[in-house]
């Protein structure tokens, strides 16, 4: 926490009564001075006190008429208290990234596949499998042979969807062949013809200019999807940040606590990983070879990456990058990951290590965006964070969002422990001063004074986590340097669709500079450095101007 908002901070109480809870934060106009920078506030007019026995519009001279409203706490320069702090482990991550393949491969199990056979559909990674198709290494019948008694009654007890689409290893399950077909063409419509090709897009049906109306309830668990897709609350429809019916979910039935998928934003088609944040359930079936084994369902928290999830999310940003070039939208809403003693048995630390490997081997533009009323904590803010690919990566938030190392009441159990809360009551609770000052002369006894602060600890309780809270705004995240901007949820679909435009254009360009002649000893910064020298300087932000003129190029 900022060392200097905690020695100087003052509390306004709704209708001054500590009972009926805080009003909100405010300095002191030489404390704003003094803080400069530090803190960002706004000007409101104090209220007056209903229990002041003195006039109405008169005031005590040492109570200022207007407060300073603490809406957002930046820090002094060399205080590093939050999110920047999580940067330096990024840059650590991804210095371990290797490797990049560049081919697009699909697979689709029409009939049964055995061995070989179904690594070579594995191998190609993305897989569509028909539902009487299994998927499997030995047949059932020498399995049987093997174990000695009739154990299995199919292959598709060994192989078929039950068991791959829950595993991961096929990403659709279809009927018959002709969903099967229709179901690659359109994966295929979402792929370039070329490998490092631009995108495929396609006539824009959906106004880009139109806003992202479906706004989830904040604590109220909701389906994430509609914040892609849309849909209807209450009988009424609400549209979502992508164009309307353009997205596809891949892997629905495995690692449900993430969602993955391929969609269009204006035409544009964009690979989209979103956080669940509802709690899930994870089926653990049963091995027939095994007269102890039943089958089990686990409970999975929403907004945590699990062994299962964190693999998920490493392997569609794969899948995305390798092949099918894809822009990247990822919308960001994770407390963390989860470190229990079954799940770091599970290899929750090697598997959210691949998201950064994957991460760093991204060659199209990356936005990852912190929705309204959602956040992003410690562990899960490290990998996901902009400077694991300065180049391609750039983070944004929602007016409502939060990022920190903690949770707030989880930062303030650590740095607003009970010392700090009565160094609060003592500097701010008039009647407290008064007793403390009068102690000495035995007019308080002590056990007063105590019995005071105990009557007033439940009060001032909620005052560490609310100044904790301040400190994870996106005011704050902006200052330091590690959000690009807060884009309100109705702005982002025609934020997102120019931005992603513009960088998508400026890559084209950047990679055909790198490859002429003229660029021996060019680095990809430099070369993005000369683009942007031919754009006019007072319209360099302005995304969509941009485009407009480099797609004259």
């Amino acid at each position: 926490l900022s060392e200097g908002i905690k020695r100087c901070f003052r509390v306004q109480w709704n209708e001054y009564d500590p009972a009926k809870g805080i009003a909100y934060l405010w300095l002191t106009d030489k404390d704003k001075e003094a803080l400069g920078s530090a803190v960002v506030t706004e000007q409101v007019s104090a209220p007056l006190d209903p229990n002041a026995e003195d006039d109405e519009d008169e005031r005590e001279e040492d109570e200022p008429a207007t407060h300073n409203k603490i809406v957002a706490i930046i820090g002094l320069d060399k205080e590093e208290c939050g999110v920047e702090s999580l940067q330096g482990a990024g840059r650590i991550a991804a210095e371990t990234s290797i490797a990049n393949r560049e081919i697009f491969t699909l697979g689709y199990c029409t009939a049964r596949n055995i061995g070989i056979g179904s690594y070579v559909l594995r191998l190609g990674q993305r897989v569509v499998q028909q539902r009487d198709a299994p998927l499997i290494l030995t047949g059932y019948v020498a399995l049987n042979k093997l174990l000695g008694t009739n154990v299995y009654e199919s292959n598709l007890q060994l192989g078929g969807p039950e068991v791959m689409a829950g595993n991961g290893v096929s990403h659709l399950v279809v009927n018959d062949d002709f969903e099967g077909v229709l179901k690659i063409v359109q994966w295929l419509s979402f792929v370039p013809k070329e490998v490092w090709a631009p995108p495929p897009c396609l006539p824009i049906t959906d106004p880009v200019e139109r806003p992202a109306t479906y706004m989830p309830t904040p604590g109220k668990p909701y389906d994430p999807r509609m914040l892609l897709a849309g849909g209807h609350v209450d009988g009424v429809h609400h549209a979502g940040l992508l164009d309307q019916d353009t997205f596809i979910e891949y892997l629905p039935d495995w690692a449900k606590t993430v969602v993955i998928g391929r969609g269009r934003l204006g035409g544009m088609p964009v690979g989209v990983i979103v956080t669940e944040n509802r709690t899930v359930d994870k089926s653990i079936l049963a091995d027939p070879a095994n007269l102890e084994s039943k089958p089990q369902t686990a409970m999975q928290a929403g907004q945590v990456w699990f062994p299962d999830s964190a693999y998920k999310t490493a392997q569609a940003i794969k899948d995305f990058n390798t092949g099918e070039g894809l822009p990247l939208l990822l919308l960001a809403n994770w407390r963390g990951f989860s470190g229990g003693r079954k799940d770091m048995f599970e290899e929750v630390l090697k598997f959210g290590s691949f998201i950064v490997d994957e991460l760093t081997q991204y060659k199209q533009p990356i936005i990852v965006y912190i929705p309204p009323h959602c956040e992003v904590r410690g562990g899960a803010w490290v990998v996901i964070d902009a400077t694991i690919n300065p180049a391609m990566m750039e983070m944004y938030a929602a007016d409502s969002a939060r990022g920190g190392v903690l949770e707030p009441a989880g930062i303030a159990e650590i740095k607003f422990r009970k010392p700090e809360v009565v160094k609060a009551m003592l500097r701010i609770d008039k009647q407290l001063q008064w007793m403390s000052m009068n102690e000495a002369s035995g007019v308080v006894r002590n056990e007063d004074i105590e019995a005071r602060k105990a009557m007033l600890a439940p009060y001032y309780n909620p005052i560490g986590e609310l100044l904790c809270d301040l400190h994870d705004r996106p005011q704050r995240m902006v200052a330091k340097g590690v959000v690009k901007k807060v884009v309100p949820w109705a702005e982002a679909r025609t934020t997102f669709y120019w931005r992603l435009k513009r960088r998508t254009r400026e890559e084209e360009l950047v990679s055909a500079l790198l490859n002429s002649r003229a660029a021996e000893g060019l680095t990809h910064a430099e070369a993005l450095a000369q683009l942007h020298a031919k754009l006019p300087a007072e319209q360099l932000d302005d995304d969509r101007i941009c485009y407009e003129i480099l797609a004259q190029d």
